[in-house]
């Protein structure tokens, strides 16, 4: 990512190239820029040998980089203005990878802002970074605005299961609403994870909806927490659910997350 050279070596990983494209950009007055890269890093890897299409102890991945400066939207009149920021591009990544899931896991990355990095994980497998640019590097680009970059392993994304067949539920789902008082700590992840938790299967989704902090310490929430408002879909495939199924199970998730995140109900 040198700025003097930027061709003397090969690179590592796809950013740089992002950035003298951002900056080209910016030189001709674009103030949003989305831009992307399919391209090969260049990583030292002994266990890679000499071939007709490899060259002894260099890998060569086949990567895919994006990035996003400036507001998230073209200016219109139904909208405020907003800058793009880590969760546009977390939406990104993720309707790349969909079907699949994937984790967003806090790491640190060296062309990254510490603590606005997260690794990207597919079945527990690491396939790249998504953050925002590190300070060091938004000024030695000399950039007015910090933009979000990904970098994922292309090989990820060529992925793809087979559609399955599944039949309509013959059921109509429940749907329930729960706010919930975590302390700052709790990471969307910790939370799914407990209302996944136990030995029922009642639970088909559960969807993070809202977050509420306020400016201040409150008389319910604390200054080191925060308020996150939960959407649970209960289904059984085989019976109606009743009222009593329905809150017992919705209960039971409560007790989960108040013993495993320190979570309780907001009044």
């Amino acid at each position: 990512m040198g700025l003097t050279f930027p061709l003397a070596v090969m690179r590592s990983c796809l950013i740089g190239s992002l950035l003298n494209v951002l900056r080209l950009n910016l030189a001709r007055k674009a103030g949003r820029v989305r831009i992307f890269e399919a391209g090969r890093v260049y990583l030292r890897d002994a266990a890679v040998g000499d071939s007709d299409s490899t060259v002894a102890g260099l890998s060569q991945p086949l990567r895919v980089a994006a990035l996003a400066y400036g507001p998230s939207q073209t200016l219109q009149w139904g909208a405020r203005e907003r800058m793009a920021d880590f969760f546009d591009l977390k939406g990104d990544v993720e309707l790349l990878l969909a079907p699949r899931a994937a984790r967003f896991v806090p790491a640190a990355h060296p062309a990254m802002h510490p603590g606005r990095c997260a690794a990207v994980e597919l079945d527990g497998t690491r396939i790249g970074f998504v953050g925002e640019l590190h300070p060091r590097w938004r000024q030695a680009y000399e950039l007015p605005l910090a933009p979000l970059v990904f970098e994922l392993e292309a090989s990820a994304l060529l992925e793809r299961s087979l559609p399955a067949f599944v039949p309509i539920a013959r059921q109509q789902s429940a749907w329930r609403d729960l706010a919930l008082i975590v302390g700052e700590q709790v990471s969307h992840d910790a939370l799914m994870g407990a209302i996944g938790a136990g030995p029922t299967n009642l639970v088909r989704s559960a969807r993070l909806f809202d977050v509420y902090k306020p400016a201040g310490a409150t008389s319910e929430i604390a200054a080191d927490e925060r308020s996150l408002a939960v959407r649970l879909e209960l289904l059984d495939d085989e019976s109606t659910l009743t009222d009593e199924r329905i809150d017992a199970e919705v209960a039971r998730i409560i007790e989960l997350l108040r013993s495993r995140l320190g979570a309780r109900l907001r009044a």
